[in-house]
């Protein structure tokens, strides 16, 4: 049976607490680096921009002079696409800062993890054929119009018809055909 050696036991221990040392050194340098975080995502023809902190919390939402007068739910829709855009973004660029930062450490992976729960990828918006996409310098333009759904094959008869899921359409758009006076003199009233 080997004796213990006390030297050997000292120069572990030192070993130790300079990698524990250099270790919260990097996850420092994290916090710092994430603190200082922001995305900012922009719509179509930038009249929406939502900047969002580290912690994915809005910091700011533009609005440029030609979303007025715009449908309320379209601009809604168009806000709430750049703030899912903006999350993406964020979870995008605290994992590449975890990566660069810390490497592949548990408690990063945890992080990276964490983000990827809290900020999935924003579903793809469904575009018409006739719209095409554009893109601007902070990342890609999403279209703003109601999801398109093609026409089903089969009998219309309602006895046939496939069973609906269950998982509501938020991201659906729904207009009238013709907007009602009362809503024409209230968008006029405070719009413009």
């Amino acid at each position: 049976m080997a004796a213990f050696d006390v030297n050997r036991a000292a120069e572990d221990f030192a070993q130790m607490a300079a990698d524990f040392e250099r270790r919260a050194g990097r996850f420092q340098e994290l916090e710092g680096r994430m603190r200082e975080l922001t995305v900012t995502e922009s719509g179509k023809d930038r009249r929406v921009v939502v900047t969002v902190d580290s912690s994915g919390v809005p910091t700011a939402i533009t609005l440029s002079p030609s979303s007025r007068g715009m449908d309320p739910a379209a601009l809604s829709a168009e806000i709430m696409s750049c703030l899912r855009q903006a999350h993406s973004t964020l979870r995008a660029e605290v994992t590449g800062l975890v990566r660069n930062t810390v490497g592949d450490d548990p408690a990063g992976v945890a992080i990276t993890e964490q983000y990827a729960q809290r900020f999935p990828d924003p579903d793809p918006p469904t575009v018409e054929p006739s719209e095409h996409r554009t893109s601007h310098p902070s990342g890609d333009n999403l279209s703003m119009a109601a999801p398109y759904f093609p026409p089903q094959p089969g009998p219309a008869s309602s006895d046939t018809a496939a069973p609906r899921s269950r998982k509501p359409d938020r991201d659906q758009i729904v207009v009238p055909d013709e907007p009602d006076p009362e809503t024409e003199y209230y968008n006029r009233s405070w719009l413009v």
